[in-house]
């Protein structure tokens, strides 16, 4: 199948009437390739800063069946699939969600944003179903945004037989600096996420600045199963990405039994007493030397063996169970499956062989590679004691163990503190 990512420059709410001419022109290249399916941005219509839920439903912003009704057409004219953004109002509500067009124009089903980020909370409700939809291609898994942020609602997808994952997003730029473009997905979290679960995925982001208030990454990707790059968006402007995906049998990677059941259980998490103190750690020091370093300065630590990483599942309960820093005993690290699993639990990851090979942040951030020679690293517990991405973005707080479904349990494995 050739999938085909738009990516679109970003307008506010304000100048909403613009998205039209943009999907437009991002449908007539995807027919005149011959693409399969269309991905669309989170919200493509009518813009991600909705302002506030007031402002969202004046008259001159169309209503979610008349935007739903424009999608189709231009399905139904594309003779493609489509998966588009939009605002859904139900019950009451308005929803982040994505909508999921046949090559008829026909409307197969909707998808809602799961795992909410930072100004969502203002305006948008949460979904509360994790599954896929079936496509002449194969059952396909639809994320969100953030949702990708989350192993389980990927693992949940797995689960639920997903051959290829599409992802309707807006990658805001989480840099500080304007046109210093920096977000995790993009720069190594979707390969780390396809690599694990075995399935391609393509994400539609958008670009550019909407109004004063969002810088976006662009980088609009396509990854196959592997996590290799297919193709991939510059970080600004209109594109429109393509490439020929092979939809796969997802990897169900055992999961014991002991973290299956922390995992789907309700159980509160760990929450830190007083601050932490920062401590200094040699980088010279063996793996056993380092761990009791950390411990010694009153640390919450976790040792491992690398091969445990390749699952979410055993890091994840650590950090829900209080662990700031994890040592892993590996010779040759995998950079973006460190940095995955330190940036999704928020804790550090300290590679170590018979010195200190590599220090991950809880922001993914690389902070001490071998070749710096510095002979100490600081590291300051504390951060990993905040599981937030933003102040409005809480990791656990927004945990729904009821919603998630993972693969079967394996034996029971021992995890070694």
């Amino acid at each position: 199948m050739i999938i085909a990512c738009g990516q679109m420059e970003a307008t506010t709410i304000d100048g909403a009437a613009d998205v039209w001419p943009a999907v437009d022109r991002l449908a007539a290249l995807a027919r005149r390739a011959r693409a399969d399916l269309l991905v669309l941005p989170e919200t493509t219509y009518p813009a991600y800063w909705l302002d506030s839920r007031e402002r969202y439903l004046r008259d001159d912003v169309e209503r979610s069946a008349a935007v739903l009704e424009r999608f189709g057409r231009f399905a139904a004219q594309g003779g493609f699939w489509v998966v588009a953004g939009f605002v859904e109002e139900a019950d009451g509500r308005i929803y982040n969600a994505a909508a999921v067009f046949d090559r008829s124009g026909g409307l197969v089903g909707v998808a809602r944003k799961h795992f909410l980020w930072d100004c969502d909370h203002r305006w948008f409700s949460a979904g509360d179903e994790i599954r896929g939809f079936d496509t002449e291609f194969g059952r396909m898994g639809v994320l969100i945004c953030a949702d990708a942020r989350v192993p389980e609602i990927v693992a949940t997808l797995a689960a639920d037989g997903a051959e290829f994952a599409v992802e309707p997003t807006a990658w805001v730029n989480t840099s500080g600096v304007r046109r210093v473009y920096r977000n995790i997905q993009p720069d190594f979290l979707i390969r780390c996420r396809a690599r694990e679960f075995g399935i391609p995925f393509a994400c539609a982001s958008k670009a550019g600045r909407e109004g004063s208030v969002l810088e976006y990454v662009g980088q609009s990707q396509i990854v196959d199963a592997g996590g290799n790059d297919l193709a991939r968006a510059p970080e600004g402007g209109e594109h429109l990405v393509l490439a020929e995906v092979a939809p796969c049998q997802p990897v169900t990677r055992p999961i014991s039994a002991e973290h299956r059941g922390r995992i789907l259980s309700e159980q509160t998490p760990f929450v830190a007493g007083a601050r932490s103190t920062p401590c200094s750690v040699s980088t010279s020091a063996g793996a056993a030397a380092v761990h009791a370093s950390i411990r010694a300065a009153g640390g919450r630590t976790l040792m491992m063996e690398s091969g445990e990483l390749e699952s979410f599942a055993p890091l994840r309960c650590a950090a829900l169970d209080g662990v700031q820093a994890a040592i892993v005993r590996s010779r040759s690290p995998r950079e973006d499956l460190l940095r995955a699993r330190a940036a999704e639990n928020r804790i550090f990851l300290l590679v170590v062989d018979d010195a200190m090979i590599m220090a991950v942040n809880p922001n993914g951030a690389i902070i001490r590679r071998r070749s710096d020679g510095r002979e100490f690293v600081e590291i300051d517990l504390s951060e990993a004691d905040v599981k937030q991405f933003t102040p409005e973005t809480r990791i656990w707080g927004q945990r729904r163990p009821s919603c998630y479904r993972l693969s079967p349990a394996a034996e029971p494995a021992a995890r070694r503190r």
